[in-house]
């Protein structure tokens, strides 16, 4: 069984189902930001859309050739092995349900440590974005696409978890990530309500800001319960507060797709503002797990 079976029938599926379908949500919620937006945009949409497809052409590329068809070959090799059959004893549902909130928390902590100093410097290309929208969830560098491929594939593999399970996961992952990605005003009462479960556009702005405490809340992709858990949930600020950014990156002509692609052979810089200034937020009122407008 090779490692990265590229045109493996479970991916062939993938291609068949999952694409259309992510495609159809993207252009739902495309036109959803467009009618309802949340944050007032700082740069023209034609300028950033057109930088973030560039950046997105290598990255979801090298995804489909290789993160995807690793997590099926290395589900595969690992699947007469010790934990792949303990897990076959359970009783579908519970499996099934078991592997989904694995492969979250595995989402959720590989998250995390996009924020360490090492992953940093791939996963900055993904914050530098001055605006936040539907194309920020395609903007990865491709090297972050490589760099997951031990984690996000091979630890599944490890853990017993079936390839089907993974790919379908996948799909929702990367519907999720659109989703809370997007610049769509959800009503507010509506929003409160889905929060509890689900990451929001609200909850995921609020990661993507200049404040370095607020940039590191909100690492969950598709379920809340793990920030919950981990006391990294944070929804006490309000949108039109909001910075979007990384305080050393404030130039958008400072940002071409040729410096953007580079950037992971830079080192990393301070969290502050070219002039020194460090970007802060007196404490809002309110608990830190409140949404507020």
């Amino acid at each position: 069984m090779p490692v990265f079976p590229v045109s493996h029938p479970f991916l062939r599926r993938f291609d068949r189902w999952a694409t259309p379908a992510l495609a159809l949500v993207g252009l739902g919620l495309l036109l959803l930001e467009t009618r309802h937006p949340l944050r007032r945009r700082t740069r023209p949409r034609p300028e950033r859309w057109l930088r973030n497809a560039v950046l997105a052409a290598p990255s979801l590329p090298t995804a489909r050739l290789t993160l995807l068809p690793a997590m099926v070959g290395l589900a595969q090799l690992a699947a007469p092995h010790y934990p792949a059959r303990q897990l076959a004893r359970l009783p579908a549902p519970v499996r099934l349900g078991l592997e989904v909130l694995v492969l979250d928390y595995l989402a959720y902590s590989w998250h995390r440590l996009l924020h360490a100093p090492l992953l940093w410097r791939l996963h900055r290309v993904h914050h530098n974005d001055l605006d936040m929208d539907l194309t920020t969830a395609w903007r990865f560098h491709f090297g972050e696409m490589l760099a997951s491929i031990p984690y996000r594939a091979g630890l599944p593999a490890l853990l017993g978890i079936r390839p089907a399970t993974v790919l379908a996961y996948e799909a929702v992952f990367e519907a999720c990530a659109a989703f809370h990605h997007s610049n769509w005003r959800l009503p507010l009462a509506v929003e409160r309500r889905l929060v509890r479960v689900l990451v929001t556009p609200r909850a995921h702005g609020i990661h993507h800001s200049v404040v370095h405490r607020e940039s590191q809340s909100n690492f969950g992709v598709v379920l809340t319960l793990w920030d919950s858990l981990h006391r990294t949930l944070r929804l006490n600020v309000p949108q039109q507060a909001l910075t979007i950014g990384v305080p050393a990156y404030p130039d958008y002509a400072h940002q071409t797709v040729a410096q953007l692609l580079a950037l992971p052979l830079a080192p990393s810089e301070p969290w502050v503002r070219p002039d020194g200034t460090v970007p802060a937020r007196s404490a809002p009122a309110g608990p830190l797990e409140a949404l507020i407008y």
